[in-house]
């Protein structure tokens, strides 16, 4: 279908770093800066060496991560409940068709691999808890869990729980052995982080979203940040909670939720109480940061899985006693792909979009070219122009024959008296714009004269 994966500035910034290392592994030249952690590029770089594409290699990593995650919460499930028998159907229905992991695996972001890395140090604590003789199940908790916050920084409140209580237990069974190795393997994989980004382990304080965290924002559903005037549909707190009932993620989930606190008593043990532990700290986490955003609340959404299987048992119990069960398990199906279609297509369309810019400006390069929101996905499809970002800073000296791609109705709300508009506004006024390219979405190619 020609999607590759790409799409926002997100997206693109991982293609960046992709290759700036691939870069510097040829020809010696830092890669700079980067503003996420770097194991998801640098696993990607490695792998566009094989393949010849990076863009590919990154949404490979991103379809193996979801189909890895898809199967080892299915192994979790099957670890704490052996005896049930509707494992298969409720990863199925909701853990491969689920809409926004699904999504996950699709795109050229780190969440589908760092949604991995959670899930395999959830099973390897629960195997530890299960006691089963598997080997290395205390390092792989550690490694995986180290791997988790290199992928993803916010992992860190997912794995701690996990992390200290598997050390306890690692201590008391006296596996030194397994914390040596652990060591070791952590070693490597923190060292491209600390090769490359030495610089970054001094600014982690200096986040904005991180230092913007407040409990006042739990009761939020509006925010003026540096990405501008965001309003939402629900208050920050409510919001965070919504992994467990969102249509995105589980449609069914309020009604799980419900059975599932009703018969507490039956479900909960001392893995129950840990898993428990880990959403709450993680979803009250989010709920302080001024902002919402499904693709990093989905990160806890494997432990909320595996929590509410028991009520997804004990519902498809009281359908198959009405003779229901198979219909509403076919009306879940079409359900999930509807809401798969919904939530994908306004990424389809954003791919689509960027593409039909690359071609619309593709016969001019060799200019200027000042845009927002868009500049980096031209940069990152090979386009020959000087960009010019209008976020980054004001501009009061332009040149006749450099060219402007923007959407200013796109940006009044939300960039209101921010830098991109107050640029369009002083450009509008101070100089005459000649339409040379319009595309039908509202995107105008402009040129100074």
């Amino acid at each position: 279908m020609g999607f590759d994966g790409l799409y926002g500035q997100d997206s693109y910034e991982y293609l960046r770093y992709t290759n700036a290392i691939q870069y510097y592994v040829t020809n010696q030249t830092h890669p700079g800066s980067f503003y996420w952690p770097i194991l998801y590029p640098f696993l990607g770089s490695a792998l566009g060496f094989i393949f010849g594409s990076t863009t590919f290699a990154l949404q490979l990593i991103s379809c193996l991560s979801f189909s890895f995650t898809c199967v080892y919460i299915l192994k979790s499930i099957t670890l704490l409940y052996p005896k049930s028998k509707q494992q298969f159907s409720y990863i199925l229905l909701f853990a491969m068709f689920c809409p926004f992991l699904l999504k996950m695996g699709l795109i050229v972001m780190s969440d589908a691999l760092a949604l991995a890395f959670v899930t395999l140090c959830v099973y390897y604590y629960i195997v530890i808890q299960n006691k089963q003789t598997k080997k290395y199940a205390y390092a792989l908790v550690f490694i995986f869990a180290t791997c988790a916050i290199m992928t993803r920084y916010a992992a860190l409140f997912i794995v701690l729980p996990f992390i200290l209580k598997s050390l306890f237990a690692a201590l008391t069974n006296k596996k030194i052995k397994q914390l040596g190795l652990a060591s070791v393997i952590i070693s490597v994989v923190v060292l491209p982080f600390f090769f490359l980004q030495w610089d970054a382990l001094f600014k982690a304080g200096s986040n904005y979203f991180l230092n913007a965290w407040s409990v006042s924002n739990f009761f939020k559903a509006s925010f003026s940040t540096v990405d501008g005037v965001t309003s939402y549909r629900l208050p920050n707190v409510v919001y965070a909670f919504s992994v467990f009932f969102h249509p995105g993620f589980f449609f069914i989930g309020g009604i799980l939720s419900v059975i599932w606190v009703k018969n507490y008593k039956l479900y909960i043990s001392t893995i129950h109480k840990t898993l428990l532990i880990c959403v709450l700290l993680y979803v009250l986490f989010l709920a302080g940061i001024p902002f919402q955003n499904p693709r990093i609340l989905g990160l806890v959404f494997p432990l909320v899985l595996i929590i509410l299987y028991p009520a997804f048992e004990k519902l498809v119990h009281f359908l198959t006693k009405k003779n229901s069960y198979k219909t509403v398990l076919l009306c879940c199906f079409f359900i999930q792909l509807f809401f798969f279609l919904w939530t994908f297509n306004s990424i389809w369309y954003r791919n689509i979009l960027e593409r039909d810019l690359v071609a619309l400006v593709k016969p001019h390069q060799g200019k200027t070219l000042y845009s927002f929101d868009i500049d980096l996905a031209l940069k990152e499809r090979n386009l020959n122009f000087n960009f010019k970002n209008l976020f980054k800073e004001r501009y009061y000296n332009l040149q006749q024959g450099e060219l402007i791609l923007f959407y200013p109705e796109r940006f009044t709300q939300q960039w209101k008296n921010k830098t991109p508009m107050q640029n369009w506004e002083f450009i509008k006024t101070n100089y005459f714009l000649k339409v040379i390219e319009t595309h039908p979405e509202g995107w105008k190619l402009y040129e100074i004269q």
